[in-house]
């Protein structure tokens, strides 16, 4: 049998289909592409590897605005701002990392969020830019004109300086869609129940439960926070640890013994303890960052130091801010749980009725520590991006004249500051240690997060 030749008319037609079927599957898969990685298509090489200062300079903003707030930020305030911003900062300039995903599919509630057009250029800086400066605008409580002003200045500093590398019509274009990202988380924020963590509360009363402590006698702060929506759904519900020590005015009893160790403590502390105590007490107009603003500080500092991508910036400020806020919605879902009263209360009434802690005990109560807790949490989601044994010195108190402090490792950070609280005269040893290791177990869950595919 003959092999039919088509004549030439028909063979150039099946030609030009061909061509057309192989363009099209061609359009295609660079589609697909340049979806999957859409950095490669925003603007020239030199610009594709931006550095981090964006985000260091934000962030440091911010724990400006903290530091001289008055009245002071609650820390719990603090704690949600840092979460929202770093998934502000993850969505509006993901497209630096390679491969990047959505974390919509991966946190509790999350909306769908906005999309670049995938065939037109984008400053992944700007987009950062402005949702951070929104962000900021939007979650930071009670902020003054002259805190307005800072803001401005700054978001006006990088949009200033990208329109002359990169055109205005790009930082426009990228100011527009960093807002609608602010916009869009700033919405799923308010329906967290934040705005009820302080709704009238009285607390229960009974042997071994919190009262208010001197010096203030300051009413239970954020009572509510454990009925705020986590990001993590593993974190949604329940309470993770196990009970504290049941209460005991006996001389001979554990309870006893727990609250005479902090005593003890306090009686003989050393030069450098009182100096750790103090290093780790981050609350106060004109003192401190707030608890988890001295962990966001440090974070600063490491990515300045080993001058950080934008987008390795990204991935540390999105999982240490998911881990920080899980971590104090669980630890205060605990706290009011067990409502457990605090080492001043317990020894001025069984052992030294004249004895008052080393720095001011916080308003609420006391079991498991918060800032050996939350600390921890952080510390390992650190950890996991930037390594186990990451030495690092921190100077975050340099200005108040204190020594920097340095590390072997994050986890020896959280240690150190779970055991201030010891120091202190705050917290019993047992509350601090239960708090490292479910705050371990957070920052775990935080860091197993997927953000590219």
């Amino acid at each position: 049998m003959k092999t039919k030749i088509p004549k030439a008319k028909e063979f150039f037609a099946l030609l030009i289909t061909a061509i057309a079927l192989f363009t099209s599957c061609q359009k295609d898969m660079n589609r697909e592409a340049v979806n999957t990685n859409l950095a490669s298509n925003a603007l020239p090489a030199s610009l594709q590897k931006d550095n981090a200062s964006v985000a260091i300079d934000w962030y440091n903003l911010q724990l400006q605005l903290l530091l001289q707030a008055n009245p002071a930020v609650p820390p719990v305030a603090a704690n949600r701002l840092f979460g929202y911003t770093g998934i502000s900062l993850y969505e509006a300039a993901r497209f630096e990392i390679n491969n990047s995903i959505s974390l919509q599919r991966q946190l509790k509630e999350m909306p769908v969020m906005p999309v670049p057009d995938d065939n037109k250029k984008y400053s992944w800086v700007i987009s950062a830019n402005e949702a951070m400066a929104n962000i900021t605008r939007d979650l930071f409580p009670a902020l003054t004109t002259a805190n307005h002003a800072s803001i401005d200045s700054l978001e006006k500093a990088y949009n200033d300086k990208y329109t002359s590398l990169v055109g205005a019509a790009v930082v426009a274009r990228s100011q527009t869609f960093g807002d609608s990202v602010a916009a869009t988380i700033f919405r799923w924020a308010q329906t967290d129940l934040f705005n009820h963590v302080n709704d009238p509360y009285t607390p229960p009363v009974g042997p071994g439960l919190w009262v208010p402590t001197p010096p203030l006698y300051l009413p239970a702060a954020a009572p509510y926070e454990g009925n705020c929506r986590t990001f993590l759904r593993i974190h949604s519900k329940g309470t993770t640890m196990k009970p504290p020590r049941n209460y005991s005015d006996e001389k001979g009893s554990d309870f006893y013994a727990m609250a005479n160790n902090v005593y003890k403590v306090s009686q003989s502390l050393t030069d450098d303890q009182k100096n750790i105590a103090f290093f780790w007490n981050d609350v106060g107009v004109g003192i401190g960052y707030t608890p988890m603003g001295h962990n966001i500080s440090i974070i600063n500092q490491i990515l300045k130091n080993s001058n950080a991508t934008l987008a390795k910036a990204e991935q540390v400020y999105v999982k240490a801010g998911i881990a920080m806020w899980d971590a104090t919605v669980v630890c205060w879902r605990s706290k009011y749980k067990y409502n457990q009263l605090r080492p001043v209360t317990y020894i001025k009434k069984n052992i030294d009725s004249t004895w008052l802690p080393l720095i001011i005990t916080p308003n609420h109560p006391e079991y498991p520590a918060a800032h050996a807790f939350i600390t921890s949490s952080v510390m390992e989601a650190l950890s996991n991006e930037l390594g186990y044994h990451y030495n690092f010195t921190d100077h975050t108190y340099d200005f108040r004249g204190f020594a920097p402090r340095s590390y072997n490792s994050f986890e020896q950070a959280a240690l150190e500051c779970g055991q201030s609280r010891v120091y202190g005269g705050i917290h019993y040893q047992q509350s601090v240690d239960i708090g490292h290791v479910y705050g371990e177990s957070i920052g775990k869950d935080a860091a197993a997060i997927e953000l590219t595919k």
